[in-house]
């Protein structure tokens, strides 16, 4: 495996660890500012809103300006701003912080997805893709539950600095991509272009909103706004859940990323094999499993068997973004900074609008109606894919 894999595993680690650092804290953060979760909660609606708004201004540029300076650039950015967030004094400047660190987000996390393509063996793209997603393992399995490890040992604004100081460490390491990939293209210069010509000349982004209107664009992105609604909507609440319902301290609620990421980095490994039985087969059964699992975690009466169902859709869910993921590239392999800028844009746009509107049921019904949401959202999804399936058969 290329060391500059490496790298974008340990970017994207990094990245991860941002956007969920915050969920097995909100309640001690809550408590320190003397406001409630869901108030708290809002930081990370902030970094949704920070990430979907970069990503959906300079995604597109990215192709442009030079995906791996882009990439160096955005882990400085959210490095500082997460040092800022440790140094809050009180939820809406902690959201502030949030926010400046999901606009360097918003331009990581598409660099990353394209440079994971443009390193990556012709013809092996998914499997790449595949190794560099592992790094949202490390920081799950790694990263979160450190962290709310030492949030309860030395609190969460040491925690915070120190994810900040190591976002500025990566600035080296991602030069050593800058120095291999950094052309402003990112791309060979005679590689055929979406205009359909072969000189390589015209290099013009796509608009902002363009790889909507792409063969299977807007189903594909519709999908990934309900997958990532339901997946950060409930995800930032858990933490608190177990602590209140099932009595659990902040160590104990580090476990939710543990093994949510074990489950997840198990499922790499079968992406080979499961590759074999087809993508669309592998997203149909996915999708619908989801409804299942969403039920029995808003439902789970104890805490070992709210960790069994978490596992699973750790695995789960790794299968279902890898298919999202790759789905979007190929839409216009040309674009990936303008497919990807949208889908990161859309990512983010979801996890603010469900982290604000799961909140909002936490505070009104409790955590079982997160799960009713959740298994709602996919089995919308699962409908959207049938009908894309027989919309396909009738061409």
């Amino acid at each position: 495996m290329p060391g500059v894999v490496y790298i974008l595993m340990a970017a994207i680690a990094l990245v991860g660890s941002n956007g969920l650092i915050l969920s097995p804290v909100l309640a001690d953060i809550a408590r320190d500012f003397g406001a409630s979760v869901p108030q708290t909660g809002r930081a990370m609606t902030a970094f949704g809103l920070g990430t979907a708004l970069s990503a959906f201004w300079l995604g597109r540029a990215l192709d442009g300006f030079g995906i791996a300076r882009a990439l160096q650039a955005a882990m400085v950015l959210g490095g500082l701003g997460q040092i800022g967030a440790g140094f809050s004094s009180g939820w809406v400047t902690l959201a502030l912080a949030e926010g400046v660190v999901g606009l360097a987000s918003g331009v990581a996390l598409p660099a990353i997805y394209a440079l994971s393509a443009e390193v990556s063996p012709k013809g092996h793209e998914v499997r790449t893709l595949g190794r560099v997603i592992l790094g949202w393992s490390i920081s799950l399995i790694g990263a979160v539950p450190l962290g709310a490890l030492l949030a309860d040992l030395a609190g969460w604004r040491l925690m915070l600095g120190l994810i900040g100081v190591l976002s500025l460490l990566m600035f080296p390491l991602t030069g050593v991509i800058r120095a291999r990939y950094g052309a402003p293209q990112d791309t060979p210069q005679d590689t055929p272009q979406d205009t359909g010509q072969d000189t390589g000349q015209d290099r013009r982004p796509l608009p902002r909103l363009a790889p909507l209107f792409l063969p299977g664009g807007f189903v594909a992105y519709l999908v990934a706004l309900l997958f990532m609604a339901s997946f950060y909507g409930i995800l930032a609440y858990m933490g608190a859940h177990v602590i209140r319902d099932f009595g659990v301290s902040t160590s104990g609620a580090g476990l939710i990323a543990l093994v949510y990421g074990v489950g997840f980095g198990l499922a790499s490994l079968m992406t080979g094999w499961l590759q074999r039985i087809g993508a669309g087969r592998i997203r149909l059964l996915g999708f619908s499993l989801a409804v299942g699992l969403f039920l029995g975690m808003g439902f789970a009466p104890a805490f070992p068997l709210f960790l069994l169902l978490l596992g699973l859709w750790g695995a789960l869910n790794n299968q279902l973004l890898n298919g999202i993921v790759t789905g979007l590239t190929d839409l216009a392999p040309q674009s990936k900074g303008a497919v990807l800028g949208l889908y990161s844009a859309i990512t983010y746009l979801a996890a603010a609008l469900g982290t604000f509107g799961m909140g909002l049921s936490l505070s009104r019904y409790g955590f079982w109606s997160l799960g009713v949401i959740g298994a709602a959202l996919h089995g919308l999804i699962v409908l959207l894919l049938l009908a894309e399936r027989q919309k396909q058969r009738g061409r």
